[in-house]
Order: structure tokens, then C-alpha cells, then sequence
């Protein structure tokens, strides 16, 4: 019944027998009585072939709805493979946001290579979504992550913490009542804004303001959403970005005020253009967190890696 798979999806997928066939390299009389053949096993029609793209049936939908299963299945068993493989030759495989693939995470793998000669970190930059997808089919091994994550299925180890602040164009004029708590670059990148002498504001203060936010769904959107909310007001969002770092690029060309995670400052270029302030909620805090399949227990190479990790933890990010 599933023998002549390939064939049904990629009609689905091009949603023509023509295209189907050309992709295909056969001819298109040919994969019509392959279709024509499926259906008459299944006894009803996959395809609805009145409509113009062609569209499914019910019965046809459930088909494809298994074949997906089946393909799914298919790739974790690759996934999984590949990572035994991986694994007798050494690799990891270690995922994570784009700060931390160009910013950090390279640096650490070459220290850790020093050590171990014999070993291979290999990086995957993806968002939050794309990192646990990664992490659950086997692609990575482990992820670098901020989100919180199911306790049944991932191990979690706290890596380091992070300090996020509001970055805001010096051009804004509420930067001129605000002088005693505002930081400059420097004093962000080289951690002097930890001290306590350097006071933490209100995001109430900037409630007119334009904010840059994270796209819904991802850890720093319903972080600042929930500041906001604590000091009464809720934001006006300017734009919705995928990235940190792109927030933060935006920001610097005076587009809006952006949540920004303070570690980054360490890895740029010092900027005249911004200023920074520390925000008076518990939520500007958070854990950097490195996660595991429960399932899919590491091997010497993951478990030597996440020790190393832990002996270099994240500190004054």
C-alpha cells in the first residue's frame, strides 16, 4: 500500500502530475496508473483531480499524513545513525543561538580541542524552535538554550547566568532625565555595571517608547512583555525580530529600544550610539542552560564536553 509512496507525495508536493512527473524523471502516463494503481489498492481516491492545483481527499489526506509519519520516523533513524557514527569517531554535535555560535561557543571548542586532540565540536546556529527540533531528531547532541524545557525528556545543566538590559538610542530624549542610571558601553563590556553603585530603573520610564521585541514564542518576547506588564504598561512594538543581536543592530540605527543581553557588548565593536540601563525586575536575570535527550544518553565525547563546560562556566554575561 506504502511501495509507491515517493510517487503520491511528490504529486502532493508539486500538486500536479505534469510537475510530479518531470521532478520524478518518468513519464506522466506512467505515474498516473502508478497513482491510479495505489487508489484501487486503497479503494478510494487520494486525489480530488476536478480541482485546479488537484487537491487531496480525505482518504488522501490521511495518506499523506502517514507517509510524513513514516518519512519523520525515517530521518530520526538517520539521525540516529549518523550520531552512533559520530560518536565512535569523536564528534559532537552542539547547537545554539547565534550569539553563542559566533561569540562563544568557538572559542570554547577550540580550548577544548587543545585538550582533547582527538575530538570534534561541530556548531549548529539555529533559533529556539529549530534548536529543540535539532535536538530531538538526533542532528545535535546537545543545545545551548534559554528556554525551559520539559524535565521528562531533556537533562539540563545550568551553564551560566545572563543579565539582560534595555538599550536605548542616545538620541531619545528620555535618556536626559534618566543620567544617574543610564551606562555607557564600556561600562557594560567590562562589567562595572554589576556593581551595586550603578542603579537599577523602571521600565515605566520608557513606556512612550518604540520597543524592538523578539517574535512570539521565543523566551525574550514573553520575558519583556511580562516587564512591561509588572510596570504597568504594555509595549508599543515597532518591529518583531528573530535575533538578539539583529534587535540590538537595530536599535543602534536609533529604529526603537531593544532588550538586549549585556554579554553581547563583549564581542562588539564599543558604540557611542547607545545607552544602556539596568531594569528593576527579576525577570532580567536568566539561565543559560545546556540540554540533553533523557533517551539518548551522551557519549564519552558528550559527556567529557559537558564536564569541560562545566569547569568554564558563563560568568559576567
Amino acid at each position: 500500500m506504502l511501495k509507491n509512496m515517493e510517487y503520491v507525495y511528490a504529486v502532493y508536493t508539486n500538486k500536479s502530475f505534469s510537475k510530479a512527473a518531470e521532478e520524478l524523471y518518468i513519464s506522466q502516463p506512467a505515474l498516473s496508473a502508478t497513482i491510479k494503481k495505489v487508489e484501487e489498492e486503497i479503494g478510494l481516491p487520494i486525489f480530488d483531480r476536478s480541482s485546479n492545483p488537484i487537491q487531496l481527499t480525505a482518504a488522501g489526506e490521511y495518506y499523506i499524513q502517514n507517509i510524513e509519519n513514516i518519512m519523520n520516523v525515517e530521518k530520526e533513524m538517520r539521525a540516529y545513525f549518523n550520531s552512533l557514527l559520530d560518536s565512535n569517531r569523536g564528534t559532537i554535535n552542539v547547537g545554539g543561538a547565534s550569539f553563542f555560535c559566533t561569540s562563544i561557543l568557538p572559542t570554547i571548542a577550540q580550548k577544548f580541542k587543545m585538550e582533547y586532540p582527538n575530538y570534534t565540536v561541530n556548531l549548529l546556529e539555529a533559533n529556539a524552535d529549530d534548536l529543540m527540533k535539532c535536538l530531538r531528531t538526533g542532528i545535535v547532541d546537545i543545545i545551548i538554550d534559554v528556554e525551559k524545557r520539559d524535565p521528562k525528556i531533556f537533562e539540563s545543566v545550568v551553564w551560566g547566568e545572563e543579565h539582560i538590559l534595555l538599550a536605548v538610542p542616545v538620541s531619545y530624549e528620555v535618556n536626559n532625565r534618566l543620567e544617574r542610571y543610564r551606562l555607557t558601553f564600556d561600562k557594560v563590556a567590562s562589567g562595572q555595571y554589576l556593581s551595586d553603585k550603578y542603579p537599577k530603573v523602571s521600565l515605566k520610564e520608557f513606556e512612550n517608547e518604540n520597543f524592538l521585541l523578539m517574535k512570539k514564542g521565543n523566551d525574550m518576547y514573553q520575558r519583556s512583555l511580562k516587564m512591561c506588564r509588572k510596570a504597568g504598561f504594555i509595549p508599543t512594538v515597532s518591529m518583531y525580530l528573530d535575533q538578539l543581536l539583529t534587535s540590538y543592530y537595530v536599535a543602534y540605527n536609533g529604529k526603537g529600544v531593544a532588550f538586549v543581553r549585556a554579554g553581547v557588548t563583549q564581542f562588539l565593536e564599543a558604540t557611542d550610539k547607545l545607552f544602556f540601563y539596568k531594569i528593576d525586575d527579576e525577570n532580567s536575570y536568566r539561565n543559560i542552560m545546556l540540554y540533553y535527550k533523557k533517551s539518548h544518553p551522551l557519549s564519552q565525547v558528550g559527556l567529557d564536553f559537558i564536564q569541560f563546560l562545566n569547569q568554564n562556566k558563563l560568568v559576567g554575561l
